[in-house]
């Protein structure tokens, strides 16, 4: 019955034309479930449009360290998802496995009649899928290249091999996403021309040559035909036509399987133009998928640009802007995301596990030598993301505020602060949107100390992902009286909330606005370099009384020491704050994970997600304000107030 009610709910989020395009999308599961295709009818002949690889002799010698290390660990069985998750594998892998919970699900049944939304046993598709990215494949590869590792590369074609045999085309799990299908020919662009440099040489070019004609001509087929349209149009439409233009830019005569070069730029540069917004924000209010949206972007148009074609000034445009507001809103030393993220990367080019702050300092130009030396330097338009004010922002005293993004950064002192006044997210279904409106969050000295909660698991955790990505997680004011958006599965709220808005009048405001609360809910934030304080209230006054609640979610691995009945201290990684609550608060509760009580299926109190498929807890501070009409007429409306103050200061 969730199931159903799921389905209806979708249903609604679509247009008319939408709903057409599926049904037409049916027709062509059921056609394409039946009818064979000779895949080796068209002869393919590499241009080299994309990548252009450079001398292995020039690898920096952090690359080189890094992908031996890599190569060991990936033929031992060593590996990681989504960057982090240790995983013990089997040699060849198994595929449709979920090695977190132990389970294999191989099936031949046809992708078209699998629901990989609902797996038996507490598996999770996203661990399938991991597998099937061929992050490790690619690593192998390319330490086959850079090192002249030949045992890498023969590894690299025997597994490739084995999932051809364990995947035939349109069936099983690993054929239930476009967006799975296009990261696939991505990787295999890369893996291709790493290893052709050495296939003769090393007796497998006939072995790659294959390759090519069982794993090309279906994967193009089945991203063009099942990409993504209307309100899926996310990322994924993204990640499949940027497949599609690096395979059809390196091997022409794919166009014969899927669509020409131009028309595949033609709808990738309206989807780059409709994701990001003008001031670089990626509509889906999700910052990792920010970044992986851009990578998608990149490659593109590395890809358009080496086989000839000339990307709009518009687009590009666009794209820097996109890499000067990930520079400006993510944090350097421990990013924190927000909205939905599974940490998800494209091709596994940087040296080490710390992919977003190699992608960051990339875009700056700064030091960062894997992606150098596999991209060349960032084709930065304007100047220098870290050199000079932000390029796509306005300044308001202290803070620079994204505006048609609804982000606010803010660095002052020893403090960096992030402050969200977003929309829910893109498009109806809003699908990676969180109900995150005024969250602030807060780093001191480099460290993290207010954080967001994170995302947890798309599938295997239903309930803790519904909490994680609520407002009572988050936080921004929460009136008991608010109406907010309803979650109703995965990727699908029932509908958007109201644009919050900044606006500043001698100080920053962020306001929601009356659709999510009974009387609109304000915060205003101020930062001197010495102390942060942020205050709460409500425009107007409840009759009958009411009230609202902010839980302050701290970093894990904060040691919090109370000081008073209302002041406590904050300790992390050797920096330290110190926080005081206003005495009109009615309520201050101080949660300990060693002292109160653990997790349980239905309390979710304390939890956070630094990480996908990661979760532990950590300390916070639930405060609660009572709102009533007991005031004298005329005064002003109640405000509450919560500072945090830099160690050391008076």
């Amino acid at each position: 019955m969730a199931s159903l009610s799921w389905y209806w709910h979708r249903l609604r989020a679509m247009s008319a034309t939408e709903i057409a395009l599926h049904a037409r999308k049916k027709f062509r599961q059921k056609v394409d479930a039946r009818r064979e295709r000779d895949w080796g009818s068209i002869k393919l002949e590499s241009s080299g449009a994309f990548p252009k690889l450079p001398p292995p002799q020039d690898a920096p010698q952090a690359l080189r360290e890094a992908l031996a290390r890599d190569a060991e660990d990936i033929l031992h069985g060593r590996w990681r998802a989504f960057g982090h998750l240790e995983l013990r594998v089997d040699d060849p892998p198994r595929w449709h496995k979920d090695y977190l919970v132990g389970i294999d699900l191989e099936t031949n049944e046809s992708a078209f009649k699998l629901n990989h939304r609902a797996l038996a046993k507490g598996a999770d598709i996203k661990l399938i899928w991991e597998l099937s990215r061929w992050y490790q494949l690619v690593r192998l590869a390319m330490a086959a290249y850079v090192l002249d590792d030949e045992r890498a590369a023969h590894k690299s074609i025997t597994w490739l091999e084995d999932w051809v045999k364990h995947n035939p085309p349109y069936r099983g799990w690993n054929w239930t996403s476009a967006l799975e299908s296009g990261l696939r020919l991505v990787q295999f662009t890369w893996i291709d021309a790493l290893l052709s440099a050495n296939a003769e040489r090393w007796g497998f070019d006939a072995e790659l040559e294959t390759l090519r004609y069982e794993i090309l001509p279906p994967h193009v087929w089945f991203t063009w035909r099942h990409k993504s349209f209307g309100s899926s149009a996310n990322n994924h439409l993204i990640g499949e036509l940027a497949g599609l233009i690096l395979t059809t830019a390196r091997w022409p005569q794919l166009a014969n399987w899927g669509a020409s070069l131009d028309e595949l730029q033609r709808r990738w540069e309206h989807e780059v133009l409709a994701q990001f917004a003008e001031d670089g924000g990626n509509r889906e209010q999700a910052l990792n998928y920010h970044l992986f949206s851009f990578e998608f972007c990149f490659y593109a148009r590395q890809a358009l640009k080496g086989a000839g074609k000339k990307v709009s000034a518009e687009v590009d445009t666009r794209l820097d802007a996109a890499m000067r507001f990930f520079w400006d809103v993510q944090a350097d030393r421990e990013p924190w995301d927000y909205g939905d993220s599974d940490n998800a990367f494209v091709t596994p080019l940087s040296a080490g596990p710390e992919f977003v702050r190699e992608w960051r300092h990339w875009m700056a130009r700064q030091n960062s030598p894997a992606l150098d030396y596999w991209l060349g330097q960032s084709p930065i338009i304007g100047r220098p993301a870290n050199s000079g004010p932000p390029q796509y922002a306005t300044q308001l005293k202290e803070w620079w505020l994204y505006a048609e993004s609804g982000m606010a950064v803010c660095e002052s002192g020893f403090w960096w602060l992030r402050w969200d006044a977003s929309p829910l997210g893109y498009l109806a279904t809003a699908a990676h949107g969180h109900l995150d409106a005024q969250h602030l969050s807060l780093w001191f000295k480099g460290f993290a100390f207010v954080v967001d909660p994170g995302t947890g698991a798309y599938f295997a955790n239903k309930e803790l992902r519904a909490w994680l990505s609520s407002r009572d997680a988050h936080n921004g004011p929460n009136a008991t009286r608010a109406w907010l958006p309803q979650r109703l599965g995965p990727f699908l709220w029932n509908q958007h909330h109201e644009v919050p808005r900044f606006f500043y009048q001698e100080k920053l405001f962020a306001v929601i606005e009356e659709d999510i609360a009974d009387s609109p809910v304000v915060r205003s934030v101020e930062c001197d370099g010495v102390r942060v304080v942020v205050s709460d209230g409500c425009e107007h006054e409840w009759d009958p009384p009411a009230e609202f609640k902010v839980r302050w979610q701290f970093a894990p691995g904060t040691w919090v020491q109370r000081t008073g009945d209302r002041t406590f201290v904050l300790n992390r990684n050797g920096a330290s704050i110190r926080v005081e609550v206003s005495d009109n608060w009615t309520e201050v509760h101080l949660f300990e994970p060693h002292i109160d009580t653990p997790q349980t299926d239905t309390n979710f109190t304390g939890i956070v997600s630094p990480a996908f498929r990661a979760t532990t807890h950590a300390p916070f501070l639930l405060l609660t304000a009572r709102i009533n009409s007991d005031r004298p007429e005329g005064s002003q409306p109640c405000v509450f107030r919560t500072t945090f103050v830099a160690s050391g200061a008076s």
